[in-house]
């Protein structure tokens, strides 16, 4: 392993808002979750408050920190299985949690707690993944080329179909998504599922968990990361960075460009680069 971080969101620096992606990393195996960002605390309707208002009313600790935390620990503490099994183990240890701590999932201010996870297991030369909606794995060969890139299963499959007739900032509207949407194998379209999944601790999440494997040349980069590294992961400048990997030449990269442009880089961001 070379180089693991996560990057805080460029908008709650010096804050204490709660960083809510997760790693867990040794010498050949890693996991990344991404904690589902929460409602604020007594807003419900968001149109009329700005990003400082929901920074101000969002939950300390955050259910989203929570869980990513707990999934990290299980994959951690699973010294068997395979990837996709650890990631059943944590689903199991998430509902758990929230067992605990949601009485009545109201898919608001009380909805399940709950992220998105991928993780690997690399062992003579041989790559093997699971994960789940938007964070993922990618591998570049020693020149830069992509190999290998999981698939972002909420943009493809999901958001193009996501018709809600509601506003995010409408409550209703982010009921719908959560309640309907969300790890409902039975949403369908033309008989094509057209929901997303997540680690809430519901039995149908693992529906949505994919696996596989993949052999790998020497010098290839594999990068694991939740998904505020979407948007760098084709950048040629960003691969070159990895490519010709230096610590501080990287950071200063991503910080840059995370205050660049906040919409595409500057939210929360977690990688973690092997090389073989």
């Amino acid at each position: 392993m070379l180089y693991s971080k996560t990057f805080e969101n460029v908008k709650t620096l010096n804050c204490n808002f709660p960083i809510e992606d997760q790693y867990y990393v040794t010498d050949n195996q890693a996991i990344v979750a991404d904690g589902i960002t929460r409602d604020p605390i007594g807003i419900y309707d968001f149109t009329n408050y700005s990003f400082d208002d929901m920074k101000e009313k969002y939950p300390r600790p955050s259910g989203a920190a929570l869980a990513a935390t707990e999934i990290c620990k299980a994959f951690a503490n699973t010294t068997s299985g395979t990837m996709k099994e650890k990631l059943i183990i944590a689903n199991n240890m998430v509902k758990k949690l929230n067992d605990k701590y949601i009485k009545r999932c109201d898919y608001l201010q009380n909805d399940y707690f709950g992220a998105v996870a991928a993780c690997i297991h690399i062992e003579n030369d041989i790559l093997n993944y699971a994960y789940i909606c938007d964070c993922g794995v990618i591998v570049y060969d020693k020149m830069g080329n992509i190999k290998f890139q999981t698939e972002d299963d909420k943009k493809l499959y999901c958001d193009p179909f996501m018709n809600v007739n509601k506003s995010w900032a409408d409550p209703e509207g982010r009921i719908i998504v959560r309640r309907d949407f969300r790890n409902n194998p039975n949403k369908t379209l033309n008989g094509k599922c057209i929901s997303y999944g997540a680690i809430t601790g519901e039995k149908e999440a693992t529906f949505f968990i994919k696996e596989g494997s993949l052999k790998l040349a020497q010098n290839d980069f594999i990068l694991l990361y939740s998904d505020g590294f979407s948007n760098f992961l084709h950048n040629k400048e960003f691969i070159k960075q990895i490519i010709n990997f230096n610590k501080d030449d990287l950071e200063n990269f991503i910080n840059d460009y995370s205050c660049s442009n906040y919409e595409k880089y500057g939210k929360e961001k977690t990688l973690i680069l092997f090389k073989n």
